[in-house]
């Protein structure tokens, strides 16, 4: 597992994320790519799920597609 591999696969969540469409919804759809290492993939489902007012749904039986939702007031509060 590379420090690199990771970032990048961050940045590229982050991206979605924060496109228009996914903000508006307040969710996204996010699939693990044959190129993202297994375990890039698991640190990131698992940092997500620290993360409050954040929901990862898995889509899948392996959770290589997932559905991430967040409620914005919530964190305010």
């Amino acid at each position: 597992m590379s420090e690199k591999t990771y970032q990048a696969l961050v940045e590229r969540m982050k991206r979605k994320i924060g496109s228009p469409g996914a903000q508006s919804k307040q969710c996204v759809e996010i699939k693990r790519r044959e190129d993202d290492s297994a375990d890039d993939w698991a640190r990131m489902l698992e940092d997500l799920c620290t993360v409050e007012n954040v929901t990862v749904i898995p889509l899948d039986d392996t959770a290589e597609h997932i559905r991430l939702r967040w409620n914005p007031e919530e964190s305010m509060s």
